[in-house]
């Protein structure tokens, strides 16, 4: 890939934020609506952020990661012609009730999983890693403090379902199921 434009940059340093315990996906997305054609947006990470990357190629960006002083600097720019944001169709919330019949759907055949103590990525490397091998027939219960904004698409890709039910505001739950 050719060099991004690095001259008209909007910057967005989202390692205080994960610090903090929060997930920057809204911070980054809002900020991604309000990119003009000829700016790009600069992240700063301690990690490359692969599942960003990837959903805003769908959008019709381009990216660049660069490593500099102990972070990751991931930059995009919107290609000529870009697509907007595809709706996902296999994940949804739901209120208790209903989640808890998808649940008892699966009589035994539930994983649990707890991610709530793990710093970020490893709560999104953990799921990956857990349903590579979920049988057809078995649900991921997954305890989780937010929900897994840059997950989501991997997860729609690779054509899973997912349920989520929000408990509080640090706890949701998610049922992820062929």
């Amino acid at each position: 890939m050719s060099e991004l434009d690095k001259n008209n940059l909007v910057t967005l340093d989202v390692r205080p934020t994960i610090q903090s315990g929060k997930d920057p996906y809204n911070d980054i997305m809002a900020a991604v609506k309000d990119l003009n054609d000829d700016q790009t947006l600069e992240i700063i990470n301690v990690f490359e952020p692969i599942p960003l990357i990837n959903k805003l190629k769908e959008m019709g960006f381009e990216s660049e990661v660069i490593r500099k002083d102990g972070a990751v600097h991931t930059y995009f720019r919107k290609q000529s012609g870009a697509i907007e944001e595809k709706q996902k169709h296999h994940i949804y919330k739901s209120d208790a009730e209903e989640f808890d019949k998808i649940l008892a759907s699966f009589g035994d055949k539930v994983r649990t999983i707890d991610v709530r103590a793990l710093e970020m990525p490893e709560p999104m490397v953990t799921i990956l890693k857990e349903i590579e091998t979920l049988e057809p027939d078995t649900v991921l219960f997954v305890e989780h403090k937010r929900i897994p904004q840059y997950l989501l698409p991997e997860l729609e890709d690779r054509n899973f379902k997912v349920v989520i039910k929000e408990l509080e505001e640090n706890h949701v739950q998610l049922l992820i199921f062929k």
